[in-house]
């Protein structure tokens, strides 16, 4: 029984990890954005990540069975990780707006392919 227990530490430790760090930036996102003078991207974002997710849970199973589980699971995680490095772009006044704007959006898309893979394959 105790046989997998380590992996099963491993995995939740992994979960625990990403989605504290998702979760605390889905909500800081629409104030920080907003305080960044980006109006309501938090919110646009945030419907990009999830709409993705429903449109490539529909044929998620099928890249899993191609990639396997460890590697689905690895993948849809740093899609995540892409997704909240992507708001150092708004914290830069550096960088134009529009290109701000198509970080944000371009990345929540990757992490709503990725949050089907992380799903589907935990699953």
């Amino acid at each position: 029984m105790l046989l997998n227990f380590d992996r099963l530490l491993i995995l939740s430790f992994g979960f625990l990890f990403v989605f504290t760090a998702f979760n605390t930036a889905q909500n800081l996102a629409a104030k920080i954005l907003r305080d960044n003078d980006l109006g309501e991207m938090g919110f646009y974002s945030l419907a990009s990540v999830y709409a993705s997710f429903g449109a490539c849970s529909v044929f998620s199973s099928n890249v899993v069975k191609r990639l396997g589980m460890k590697r689905s699971m690895f993948f849809g995680s740093l899609c995540y990780v892409i997704y909240l490095a992507s708001y150092t772009l708004a914290c830069r006044p550096e960088v134009p707006k529009s290109i701000t704007i198509f970080g944000l959006i371009f990345t929540a898309v990757v992490c709503g392919f990725g949050s089907s893979l992380l799903w589907t394959a935990q699953g």
